[in-house]
This record gives C-alpha cells, structure tokens and sequence, in this order.
C-alpha cells in the first residue's frame, strides 16, 4: 500500500451548507427563548445549545462580511459569559433577542462544529484551559479560527474577562488546501493587531485539532506575525495532543515547534456512572469475540464510548446541542419500531443506552448462518423504514460525493470514471445508517436481529451524508460478502416492504461504497502505522479495494497512456 497516497484520499465531506439567513436568526431565538433569566437556573443543554446556535449565526455573518455580525458577536459574547460564569447572574433575554438581526442575508453558509457535534469537546474545556494559563500580559487578543474556533474564542475571551484581562476577539477564516491553509487579515483587524502588538498583549488563537496538517493554526500564526505580533507572544489552544512530526502542512513540524500550544484536558465532564472507557476501538474487547474477528476501527476517528462499572449502561457521544438532539431522536424512532435499543436518557452530550443481551452477528457467525432469510428480510425492512422515516429536506451535493469517486479511483487506479452526470443524484435523501456490517447487528436471546449503533453515522464527518438510500443497499451487499441469490432476496424484500425499485441506481451506489471504504481504511491504516489497527486496516482497504477493481474491470475503461 502506498502510505504517501493514502493522505490524499478523499474521504471527510465538506459538510458546507446554504440555509436562508431568516432561519438562523429564527432557530437562534427560539434558543434563547426557552432559557429563564435567572442564569443559575439554566440547564446547561439548554444554554450550551443557545450558545452553539449564536456561534453559528456569527460565523456565518462573518463569512458573509455582514455588518451584522458585531450584534451577533454580543450575543455570542454574552451566553458564554453566562455558561462559565461561577455565580447566578441575570440574563436579559428581550435585549438579546433584540441584538439577533431583524433582515440578515438572504442565504448564509453554515458547517457543523466537528468537535462539538463528533468529537466530544467540550465547549468548557477551552474556559478551563486558559482559567490558570500563565499570561505575560494583562491584555491579550483572542482569534478564533472559523467555524467551531468563534464559539471556542467567545469562551476563552470569558474566562480572560472574569481574569481581569482586557480582551479584543476576533475571528479568521483560513482558505485554501486542506494541507496549505492561508489566513488572510483584513485591513481593519491588521490594524487591531499591530495596535495590540505595540501595546505588548498576548494572542490566543483557538481552533478545533489540530487536524492532520495543522495548517489552519499555521497560517493564522503566520497571519499575526505578518502583522506585526512577536512569535513569542502566540499561543495556539488545542483539543487534542499531538507528535508534530506528524503534520502534514508544508514544513508542520518545524514552524509548529516555533509557538506555544496548550492543551484541552480530555474528558473532563461526563455522565455519572460513564466509569469505564470502551472508546478507541476497545470496546470489541468485551462486546465482540476473540481478536481474529475484530472488525477493523479508525480509532482515534471513534465516539467517544464508556460503560457503566457493572456493564449494563452504555454511553456514546452523539453530539451537543442540537447535533445530540437529532441524533437521540433517530435512535429512538428506530427503537419504536422495533429495530434497535431506545436510548434511555440523553446528558452532557451523551445517549445513554441499556446494553442489550446476545451476540453480535460476526462475518463469522453470519457465514455460519449463511445469510437465512430471516435475517436478510430484517436487513430489507430496516432499510425500508429508515428511507421512508428518516427522509431530509437537504440531501448530500451529489457533486460533491461524485467528485469522491472520481477522485479516489483516479488517486488509486489512473482511472477516469465514467460517471453519468447525476448518477448519484437522489430525489428523496435519507439519512442513511452508514454501517450495515455484521457486527453492528445483535441477535438477541429470543432471536430477534437488532441494528446498533443506527443514528449518528449517515450524517456526520465522513461520506455518504443525506443520500439516497441505496447506499444502505449497497453497504449491507458488500458488508456481507452477498452472493448473487442472497443478493436478489435481499432486494426483493426491499422493494417488496418500500415499493421503491433500486436496482437501476444500485450499481453506482455499490462502487460509490467500496471507493469511501478502501479510500477510509487506507487513510486510517497511514495515520495509524504501526499499530496493530494498522493491519486489520489494510486488509480491510485490501478487500474493498479488490471488490471496487472487480467492479472497474466490468464497466470501466483505463485513461489514455
């Protein structure tokens, strides 16, 4: 496997999206609607998800250059005061609400916080990083890196602020390559900076990662230091740990050792009772048999997951705010119809699920069973439901998903595909499951087959997003090595339960799948070298590359020499 090329695999999506501006402005009201204004009765879901939805609307003025966004920014500024702020304080709702732009622009582009909606990151995690950071400075400019980094600065501004610090923030969009970002000043925040420098202040820039470059922290290093700002004087707060050594932006390593990073401490607020971490791919130690028949995991791209101490209670992160609402919703609606366990309470984050008794059907055991009808009719029903309960307003760019398989299959093979225009088009996008493998369905004692683990893969950071359905066809077809008679049963049954015909639009699906999955497991199996993951991810990307390669070979032709 060619481990350089494994970086360009094109597999996170761009979760980008155009939504009126009107509707920001109304579901942020509503968020604030719904808070008292006694801030020490505020449920922290609620404020935390008001906050999330001010971030938003700010960075989405911001994007749009809308003299709006100073007011939205005052909200922003103002909810996280409320959120790490340690005494009862009054919130004055009427004035807030007056703050949120009466005529915002027509159309804004929005992206989810990852960290907040994926990643388990606390939104207080960054107040509590800075709350005893050492600062030479009793001034200090805060830059958030857009979108999750406005939220992130409005915090840290906070807790500054409650430190007696003065605080000017602001936020950067960095553009360009995901491996060379380039952060751009504009005039009026050039002059900030370069009156903060020659005041002496120090610079937080506070942004989500890094990721695998570590070019947005880069470039708005690099930024401030054009505009005058000692290098000494940034410091760059972080989420995660890293080994610069691993960055791939141009020179990462070394211009990353030239600055000051701090560190958010992970884990730091969770459900009572979540005592026993089975995230990182460890809980296929105590739900799954033994190693030879583990599934392959990106572990470190995982939910965060823990166990009760008696194991009965398991809890995944499924997002804050609003991202964990409408996942806990789907979970349960799978629940009601039989489908899958209900989640039993939703905090900090968290679903909290019972652990359901029986055995996860391994590639192994479902060989052994040789994919009976009973189980293929479950498969074919499920999927029926979710494409007629879980239908969205706003499906994936099939442009986009397009240019994933091109991509991919040109990076991996030479290979120009073919792809009719709209081949991967859908008219009614669902949010799909995501993970039809075997071992994401139970069999349970009374040997009923139970879909886990249903609600938060078909919209979150990787492909396929809101699609069409046949991309759970397709999963479920090469996830269980289907042969041609289970594969016919299997779509019957489909088209029996939903009346919808897949067949002709399940050949692009089918490749569309195996070009995410080999071009997933070989970016996974790189960032994860020389770990024992590293193998069982390569003879994954193996196996769903050998099946895309069987599928070129029938309908595709090579590119020109």
């Amino acid at each position: 496997m060619n481990t350089e090329s494994a970086w360009n695999m094109f597999v996170f999506r761009d979760g980008r999206s155009t939504v009126p501006g009107a509707t920001l402005a109304r579901d942020l009201a509503d968020a604030i609607s719904v808070l008292p204004s006694h801030a020490g009765t505020v449920p922290h879901n609620d404020l935390i998800n008001a906050l999330l939805r001010a971030g938003e609307l700010e960075c989405a003025l911001a994007d749009a250059a809308s003299p709006s966004v100073t007011e939205a920014a005052q909200i922003t500024d103002a909810l996280a005061h409320t959120l790490i702020s340690e005494e009862p304080a009054h919130l004055d709702l009427h004035y807030l609400l007056q703050l949120i732009p009466a005529h915002p622009p027509a159309e804004l582009k929005v992206s989810p916080p990852e960290g907040f909606a994926y990643y388990a990151l606390h939104p207080l995690d960054y107040s509590d990083m800075v709350a005893s950071a050492t600062l030479r400075s009793d001034v200090a400019g805060v830059i958030g890196v857009r979108s999750i980094g406005v939220t992130l600065s409005a915090l840290v501004a906070a807790r500054l602020r409650l430190r007696g610090i003065r605080v000017v923030r602001m936020t950067v969009r960095p553009e360009g390559h995901p491996y060379n970002r380039n952060t751009q000043l504009s005039p009026e925040q050039k002059i900030t900076v370069n009156s903060l420098a020659m005041s002496g202040a120090e610079f937080l820039i506070a942004d989500e990662g890094p990721g695998m470059s570590g070019s947005s922290f880069l470039s708005a290093g690099d930024a401030l230091i054009e505009s005058g700002v000692p290098r000494a004087s940034i410091t760059f707060l972080c989420s995660r740990m890293l080994d610069p050594d691993t960055l791939r932006a141009c020179n990462g390593p070394e211009r990353w050792r030239t600055f000051r990073a701090l560190f958010a401490r992970k884990n730091s607020r969770l459900p009572q009772d979540a005592l026993l971490y089975i995230g990182g791919g460890e809980w296929r130690s105590l739900l799954l048999p033994g190693g030879s028949e583990w599934p392959a995991s990106w572990t470190q791209m995982e939910r965060l997951k823990f166990l009760s101490p008696d194991h009965s209670t398991l809890f995944k992160f499924e997002g804050f705010g609003r991202f964990g609402k409408a996942v806990h919703e789907r979970a349960n609606a799978v629940a009601s119809a039989g489908f899958g366990p209900a989640a039993l309470d939703f905090a900090q984050g968290f679903s909290v699920y019972p652990v359901i008794p029986g055995h996860s059907m391994t590639e192994a055991r479902a060989t052994e069973r040789e994919l009976s009808a009973p189980l293929l009719r479950r498969m074919a029903a499920y999927c029926a439901f979710r494409a007629h309960e879980f239908r969205c307003p706003r499906g994936q760019d099939w442009a986009q998903m397009e240019s994933m398989v091109r991509f991919n299959m040109a990076e991996e093979f030479g290979y120009d595909l073919p792809l009719a225009p709209g081949a991967l088009a859908t008219k009614s996008p669902v949010i799909v499951d995501g993970r039809m493998m075997p071992h994401e369905w139970i069999i349970s004692p009374d040997g009923n087959f139970l879909k886990v683990d249903n609600a938060s893969h078909g919209d979150d950071h990787f492909f396929p997003g809101p699609t069409d359905i046949a991309w759970d066809i397709a999963g479920a077809i090469v996830e269980w090595r289907m042969d041609s008679a289970a594969t016919h049963y299997f779509i019957a049954e489909y088209v029996r339960f939903s009346g919808d015909d897949v067949r002709q639009r399940l050949p692009e699906f089918m490749m569309a799948y195996t070009v995410f999955r080999f071009g997933y497991c070989k970016m996974a199996a790189a960032a994860l070298r020389g770990s024992a993951e590293e193998h069982r991810l390569t003879a994954a990307y193996e196996r769903y590359r050998a099946s895309a390669s069987e599928r070129l070979a029938d309908s595709f032709e090579p590119l020109a020499a």
